[in-house]
């Protein structure tokens, strides 16, 4: 059974400081020299130390599933492809996430409707309620907290556009090597999800 946590609710999507984060790695910085910029520094630009502390921890845990591989194609790419191993960094720390991506997302993909309604992110939360023990014991505070969470996440990485009723649900322009690069690292899944397969 996946190990699912509700975390995610305080992280944002930060991309700006997942960049900034990466390119100090490039630099040949290590994530101990970050964390003191990050706290020391307040490279960031947070209002507390705290903050800044649950930041840079995050940022260091979706880095470091990414490896050379990554770094080297990152500074290549365009925005919308830079915002895609983001987030596919936030989908490797987060199984529930990545089910999210895979069975509601890739879903409206396929089906060609691509809207998006809240009560089909409600529904998904629901059934992941009957499967999974933890899930169930969230309220429905933390529920709607994440599938807000989880919305806001897609929309900053241009897969969802928020209009009003709905999202609308957009398929990424994957650049050649980034598809590449995700089958050769086993991320199938998010692949399918991407493409709508």
């Amino acid at each position: 059974m996946p190990q699912y946590s509700a975390s995610m609710v305080s992280h944002s999507f930060w991309f700006n400081e997942f960049s900034q984060y990466l390119e100090l790695k490039e630099q040949g910085n290590n994530d101990d020299d970050i964390r003191y910029l990050a706290i020391e520094e307040n490279l960031f630009q947070q209002q507390s130390t705290a903050r800044a502390l649950r930041m840079v921890q995050t940022l260091k845990r979706r880095v470091n599933v990414l490896d050379e591989d990554y770094f080297d194609l990152f500074s290549s790419l365009d925005l919308t492809n830079r915002k895609i191993i983001n987030l596919s960094a936030s989908l490797q720390l987060d199984p529930l996430f990545d089910e999210f991506l895979y069975e509601v997302y890739r879903n409206e993909l396929i089906l060609g409707d691509a809207k998006l309604y809240s009560y089909e992110v409600e529904a998904f939360f629901s059934q992941k309620q009957i499967e999974n023990p933890k899930v169930a014991s969230w309220t429905e505070q933390t529920t709607r907290r994440l599938a807000s969470t989880f919305k806001a996440f897609l929309r900053e990485a241009g897969l969802l556009e928020d209009q009003g009723d709905y999202d609308q649900v957009k398929r990424p322009l994957l650049d050649t090597r980034l598809e590449i690069l995700l089958h050769t690292k086993g991320l199938t899944r998010q692949l399918a999800a991407f493409l709508g397969r």
